[in-house]
């Protein structure tokens, strides 16, 4: 009986285990290859449809996302140094301790976006959407985020120190203990964050380091800021009416012609600080010490200084009458 040469029967499993394994190894999505080792740094992603992608711990240093969908993605620990993603639609993303480190995020639409412990130093969110977006602890030094819009953002612990808020939108966004003041380290440390014209109503700025932060013309109505820190700050012809800056610090601050009628200073501490011009109608002083500072030509009626410490205070054409002004000379 002769015997013919067979093929081994194992050997198409044995293909088909390989080509799955090869498969395995090059993950598709959305029709985009990703190549095997994670690495996307530089590549041309342009408008990729990369929506829900598994692109945990990849390197995409300088890739271009710029209008790309990357909404549900997990980017989580994703390395996105100098990445251009500008336009990108990034709705409800995890970028949880990614590294966005001066990234071109302008016009990106991150609403309800992840981004825990983010670094987004230097990063450039111009017009940027990241209403309620998530960013409880991020590094956000020298950020630039004019026109962003961040109502309902939660920035709690966030760092902010030389960022650029100017004319953004942060209506109830949550910042307490958030840090925009100036470095401690003077000329060698970022400077205070500007937020000129910012809306800020509403916003919770509990203990948040405020110190040399510019607020011009900003809208801090209905804000809390107990026990905020706001030596050296700018809030020149801002809007804070019933602004609650409860045993807050604004020593050499500057409040030139703005609008704090109803605020509640209860127990804050007030020295060789510049409140002319302002109106002060109703605020809330009691139990406050406001040493060396200027309200002339600010308007007290209804205001209260029950139990306040005074000295020194500045009141030449000052108009109204508070309660209980009484002021002690040492």
């Amino acid at each position: 009986m002769t015997m013919s040469a067979q093929r081994p029967k194992i050997s198409c499993p044995m293909r088909l285990l390989v080509a799955f394994a090869l498969l395995a190894l090059t993950p598709v999505v959305n029709g985009f290859e990703l190549p095997p080792d994670g690495d996307l740094a530089g590549y041309d992603l342009r408008n990729a449809d990369l929506r829900g992608a598994e692109l945990q711990g990849v390197k995409l240093t300088g890739a271009n996302l710029t209008g790309a969908d990357l909404r549900g993605a997990n980017l989580r620990n994703a390395d996105l140094r100098e990445a251009y993603l500008r336009e990108v639609r990034a709705e409800g993303a995890d970028f949880s301790s990614a590294n966005l480190g001066n990234a071109d995020i302008t016009r990106g639409d991150l609403r309800k976006a992840l981004l825990k412990g983010a670094n987004l130093t230097l990063a450039r969110l111009g017009n940027a959407r990241l209403e309620e977006a998530d960013l409880t602890g991020a590094m956000m030094a020298g950020a630039i985020l004019t026109k962003a819009r961040l109502n309902g953002a939660v920035l709690e612990g966030a760092f902010l120190a030389g960022s650029d808020l100017r004319q953004s939108v942060l209506v109830d966004a949550r910042l307490a203990g958030a840090d925009l003041g100036a470095s401690a380290l003077g000329h060698f440390g970022p400077s205070g964050a500007r937020m000129n014209g910012a809306d800020l109503s509403g916003a919770d700025l509990t203990g948040a380091n405020l110190r040399s932060v510019i607020l011009r013309e900003a809208n801090l109505e209905g804000a809390r800021l107990v026990g905020a820190h706001l030596g050296h700050a700018d809030m020149s012809w801002s809007r804070a009416a019933g602004a609650d800056f409860s045993k807050a610090s604004l020593g050499w601050t500057r409040a030139y012609a703005a609008d704090l009628h109803g605020a509640i200073f209860r127990g804050a501490h007030i020295a060789l600080t510049l409140m002319t011009g302002a109106n002060l109608t109703g605020a809330d002083f009691r139990g406050a010490r406001i040493l060396d500072a200027s309200l002339e030509q600010s308007s007290l009626s209804g205001a209260n200084f029950e139990g306040t410490v005074l000295e020194r205070l500045l009141l030449h054409g000052a108009r109204g009458e508070p309660i209980l002004l009484k002021q002690e000379t040492k």
